[in-house]
């Protein structure tokens, strides 16, 4: 049975085409037509096939959506929900894989059964995850520490894990690289995804475990600009002892370039595209990571096959319809039904249902639990679920539409004029189509006259990325212009500094950290400074915000060089590095609380919630708000009711009279 990718059509620009996956483990629905789209759809949402509240809903939506062409997993997402390792080993081994595990099985209560999933499965290596961990390290033959997962930052792990998921399609392990990583750590982890990639081809050709399985193979490559992803594809292709069994390319590290940075990340694309060995050009397909959504014409035309996406259930868990046609996330509470026009399924049943159940179930006070709604002299009980799932729904539509436009618009030689006009409507594509033409003359007539080339050229910029070495030749911790993840936890800690409170500050504020360095200058940190000074209560407030590395961090320190260029997110899983942070944070309150009149914690993510509020108990001091959040998640952090209620608290506090709430 045929196996991997062909090209069926070359586009009349630039370097799209149409083409076809065939995926040999999954042969019910055809092969999957490119340009394609890959929702991010997560199949492990608790103990459970049925678990997982908006998942479990959207998955059953898209297994019966004639336009599903298949699923994105992220093989390390199961972190999310907070397995046990016990729990996770039954996924892996009390049925075939995935498909076997959602189809068939029976839904809870009355509902109706759920549709077989029998679309081809993409699983990526979850190297963003590991990448953030400190406990899927090296396994303890190559020196690391035994974890109770039984799962390494190794190819041998992590294509374990994939074979045992049921994967259709696969990314090798990759080793991710943050924008501003310096020099020295981003080669090393470029050297260290091609030796990934490497070992994984060949274990899939010498291992006996797998030589039944033929998934689709995709190396992860990654890159900064056009020059390194070149070296990374050719290397790739000298290195392996089996170049035939690279059937793509699949480009990482791209998830921060996607807005602000459009430029970049058409020089990566287009250097991926550019290094595909020409003999192999129709037998090579190339994805990338976490972009589209109103970028799928530049892409197509840059080469690009397929891509994934989770924008569109991240907006839906806000409550936010994307605009078919303008791309635009409209909030729910902007809707109106005389205008919105949509023709989708999802918003077919919207119709039905109605914009105001919709809003009545969303602000109900209760989660978890259905909500009962009255309609037509008929009680009828929604979940708040079934509502995030079919935004979802909507939003994945809009995606999948879009690149049967540009299918459509290859197929009839149009994709130049689709090109155009999107450029227009769109400046990141309008910018980006300027950079793709100083490298691809013969993209220049299609740009807008307005956008200027040269200036669009990556001639016009200087070098980014530099490293620095001390007097011995050893690299120096790079300074805050860029990141290391060779950070270790004594690289900062607040109990080594002669800190001392703000005498004049009453109330200590107690925070997660955020990925944006300086955390001030993070949107989770902006809209509290926002919402208490609009109070008149921010001078009043002296924030310690929380590091998943280095556990307290006072304001004072948030620019400091450890502290600006270190990347790491504490997850569930990294049971030791959960108690340094909790350990530290009962030292600094136990040290200092004293010195303030309240103590109060802000936090809505499950794992630094839980860290806040246990070491706030140990120490017998502070309060944790919001008090009973319906979920926790970063996304009720934004809640203005949450934010009301930490402003009360903190008024209350220092017994001043605020404005009216909102």
């Amino acid at each position: 049975m045929e196996r991997g990718f062909r090209s069926q059509r070359e586009a009349d620009v630039g370097a799209a085409r149409l083409g076809h996956l065939y995926t040999p483990e999954a042969p019910d629905q055809g092969p999957v037509e490119t340009p394609a789209f890959f929702p991010v759809l997560n199949l492990i949402g608790g103990p459970t096939p049925v678990s997982g509240g908006i998942w479990s809903r959207l998955r059953n939506r898209l297994f019966g959506d004639p336009k599903f062409q298949g699923a994105m997993f992220q093989a390390m997402s199961f972190l999310d929900f907070n397995l046990s390792a016990e729990k996770l080993e039954k996924w892996r081994t009390e049925a075939e894989g995935l498909h076997d595990w959602h189809t068939g099985h029976e839904s809870p209560k009355d509902n109706p059964d759920p549709p077989a999933f029998t679309q081809p499965l993409f699983v990526d290596s979850g190297g963003f995850k590991l990448m953030n961990s400190r406990t899927f390290g090296s396994p303890p033959e190559e020196g690391g520490e035994e974890n109770e997962w039984g799962i390494y930052t190794n190819p041998e792990s992590i294509l374990s894990l994939q074979y045992d998921y049921g994967a259709d399609l696969l990314a090798t392990l990759d080793y991710p690289i943050p924008p501003d990583l310096n020099e020295a750590e981003k080669h090393q982890r470029v050297e260290n995804s091609i030796d990934s990639a490497v070992e994984c081809i060949r274990l899939l050709h010498e291992d006996e475990r797998y030589e039944d399985w033929e998934p689709t193979v995709y190396a992860a490559i990654h890159g900064h600009d056009h020059e390194e992803i070149a070296y990374y594809v050719s290397t790739l292709f000298q290195r392996t002892e089996y170049p035939e069994a690279i059937d793509g390319l699949a480009v990482g590290s791209l998830v921060p370039l996607r807005s602000g940075n459009i430029g970049t990340l058409v020089d990566i694309v287009q250097g991926a595209t550019d290094a595909i060995p020409p003999a192999r050009r129709d037998e090579i397909a190339l994805h990338v990571f976490g972009i589209g959504g109103g970028l799928t014409p530049l892409l197509a035309t840059l080469g690009v096959d397929s891509y994934d996406s989770s924008t569109y259930v991240q907006a839906a868990q806000h409550q936010k319809f994307i605009h078919p046609e303008s791309g635009v996330k409209i909030p729910l509470e902007e809707m109106s039904e005389s205008e919105w026009q949509c023709d989708c399924p999802a918003c077919e049943e919207l119709e039905d249902v109605g914009l105001e159940t919709m809003r009545y179930v969303f602000d109900a006070d209760q989660s978890y639990k259905p909500v009962e709604v009255e309609r037509d002299g008929t009680t009828i009980s929604y979940m708040k679920s079934d509502f995030y799932a079919l935004i979802a729904h909507h939003n994945f539509h809009v995606f999948q539409d879009e690149v049967i436009e540009v299918r459509e618009a290859i197929k009839n030689d149009d994709l130049e004029s689709l090109l155009v006009t999107t450029a227009m409507d769109n400046l990141d594509v309008a910018t980006g189509l300027a950079r793709a033409a100083s490298r691809w003359p013969e993209l220049r007539p299609l740009v807008p006259d307005d956008v200027d080339i040269e200036a669009n050229s990556p001639d016009n910029e200087s070098l980014t990325y530099q490293t620095k070495f001390n007097d011995d030749g050893d690299i120096v911790v790079p300074s805050k212009d860029s990141t290391s993840l060779k950070h270790e936890p004594d690289d900062f800690d607040v109990r080594n500094l002669s800190f001392e409170p703000d005498s004049e500050s009453s109330v200590c504020l107690i925070i997660p950290c955020s990925q944006t360095k300086p955390y001030s200058n993070s949107r989770t940190h902006q809209v509290v400074e926002r919402h208490l000074t609009e109070a008149g209560l921010w001078d009043q407030i002296h924030k310690v915000t929380i590091s998943g590395l280095y556990g307290p961090v006072p304001e004072e320190y948030e620019t400091s060089d450890a502290v600006l260029s270190y990347d790491y997110v504490l997850n569930a899983a990294d049971q030791s590095q959960i108690d340094v942070v909790e350990e530290r944070l009962v030292d600094f309150l136990l040290t200092h609380a004293s010195k303030y009149d309240y103590v109060i914690g802000y936090a809505t993510s499950k794992i630094y919630r839980q860290v806040i509020s246990e070491a706030f108990e140990e120490a017998d001091i502070g309060v944790v708000l919001p008090r009973d959040p319906p979920a926790r998640r970063l996304t009720e952090h934004f809640r203005t009711e949450h934010l009301d209620e930490l402003r009360r608290e903190i008024a209350n506090s220092v017994e001043i009279s605020v404005p009216s709430e909102r």
